[in-house]
């Protein structure tokens, strides 16, 4: 999710139907620049190497678990002609997703530290020399905990992932001034070092001395690693 707004203007952004390095390429309906999906880049047009700001989302989660948390939310409807509405409801890539293919192009990838088609949750943070660090944690490190503690560069993070619900989010383990060491709980709640309980849905303390408080969300998302490694190669991975 990236913010329209660059330089004091307001963009508009569709889809090109054109691919660089095997995703998508948005465009923008005033300059018909070309932007990256994944980095937020614009790579070809009037704005090239301009950057869109990233924002902070929760990259996916069930719908009965948004809705439990966020019971007046406003749901898009969007028009559809007769017959169409079951094929909102059917994925097209399941094909692919179930494949061993990395991408369209046919290229071979060879960043081989994990295999091409393992997910991830990508991250990144900037580090003081002006810098940004990469790193990624692969789902398979969520089958027994839902969260992680870590720290990249000078960041203290917490990774979480609901394997139910399939809901990401990333945090600081900054809180008032000191880092926190979180645990799963039940669900989507967690307990820190003080005995704060937190649900990291909506990033909120429930209860002890900082109910009310939320934690700051980073940007984060849920990406096959052979796509975050080919846009970041210098990306670590969490162990």
């Amino acid at each position: 999710m990236y913010s329209r707004e660059l330089d004091g203007e307001t963009y508009t952004f569709g889809v090109s139907g054109k691919l660089w390095r095997d995703a998508l390429l948005m465009y923008d309906h005033q300059t018909r620049t070309l932007w990256s999906h994944i980095t937020g880049e614009a790579i070809k047009g009037p704005l090239k190497g301009k950057r869109l700001k990233p924002l902070v989302s929760t990259p996916q989660i069930a719908w009965k678990t948004w809705q439990l948390n966020y019971p007046s939310t406003l749901v898009l409807s969007v028009p559809t002609r007769t017959g169409m509405r079951e094929s909102l409801n059917q994925d097209v890539y399941a094909d692919y997703h179930a494949s061993q293919r990395a991408g369209v192009s046919g290229m071979a990838y060879t960043d081989d530290r994990l295999p091409n088609k393992s997910l991830v949750i990508g991250v990144q943070v900037p580090a003081k020399d002006g810098t940004t660090q990469f790193r990624a944690y692969p789902l398979t490190h969520f089958a027994k905990n839902a969260v992680i503690n870590d720290t990249l560069g000078e960041v203290p993070l917490l990774i979480f992932h609901d394997r139910g619900s399939f809901a990401t989010a990333v945090f600081t383990r900054n809180v008032a001034r000191d880092i926190r060491t979180f645990s799963a709980q039940d669900k989507h709640f967690v307990e820190d070092n003080t005995g704060t309980r937190w649900n990291l849905i909506t990033g909120e303390a429930t209860s002890g001395k900082e109910k009310g408080t939320q934690l700051e969300r980073l940007p984060a998302v849920n990406i096959y690693w052979f796509a975050w490694a080919r846009y970041y190669p210098e990306t670590s991975i969490y162990r």
